[in-house]
């Protein structure tokens, strides 16, 4: 009788390391560190111009660098994300100003992303999705109902109540904001507490005053 082949030894699947949530600025700054080392990583890989992607990083990551890390986790990267998008906006490179300009955008895409994993994991019961289609709905009722901004001065807020398809109740604080005499803003924020603190997210709807919204 013929020996039968020794099979291979089954290697178990490594199972993923369960998201967990970051409680301090410093473990916040190590995370956010670990970004800008896979970022600079790919920028000498670069088949575009690696020296220009290098230093946008490099950009990137002094603005990190010079950030104290005090506070919340969150607290302290949602400082560090307004500091990369405004880095974003200035930036420009004259040997590759579109690619260089695009990489700090990609650092700070993998910021917000590690932001909304985290506020995922503080506030576990909420779906941003549903969060979204109310304030989305809410807005878009609103609009067609006035004319113009209210109030003399043209910027007031209003306060509204509403529940998702979940049953989960959602806060919303909605302000007009004039452009021009005829034009303005409806910007919408939705919290999931009627304290107004845990903010969900915003949204910003164009209007024009006497136009049938």
């Amino acid at each position: 009788m013929a020996d039968w082949p020794e099979l291979p030894k089954r290697v178990p699947l490594r199972r993923p390391r369960p998201e967990t949530k970051l409680k301090t600025a410093e473990e916040m700054f190590k995370a956010i560190k670990r970004i800008m080392k896979r970022r600079l990583a790919d920028a000498n890989k670069s088949q575009y111009d690696a020296l220009v992607c290098i230093r946008s990083v490099d950009a990137a990551r002094e603005v990190f660098e010079g950030i104290p890390v005090e506070g919340t986790a969150s607290d302290y990267g949602n400082v560090v994300l307004a500091a990369l998008h405004a880095l974003e906006e200035r930036y420009w490179d004259s040997d590759g100003e579109y690619t260089s300009k695009g990489l700090v955008g990609g650092v700070c895409t993998d910021v917000w992303a590690l932001l909304d994993r985290q506020w995922s994991l503080e506030h576990p019961h909420i779906d941003k999705k549903e969060a979204r289609r109310v304030i989305i709905t809410e807005m878009a009722e609103l609009s067609r109902s006035i004319s113009g901004p209210p109030g003399d001065t043209g910027e007031t807020t209003i306060k509204v109540e509403a529940q998702g398809k979940s049953g989960t109740p959602y806060y919303l604080e909605i302000t007009f904001e004039l452009r021009s005499s005829k034009e303005f803003d409806m910007l919408g924020k939705i919290y999931s507490d009627e304290s107004y603190k845990i903010l969900i997210q915003e949204e910003r709807l164009p209007l024009t005053a006497g136009d049938d919204n």
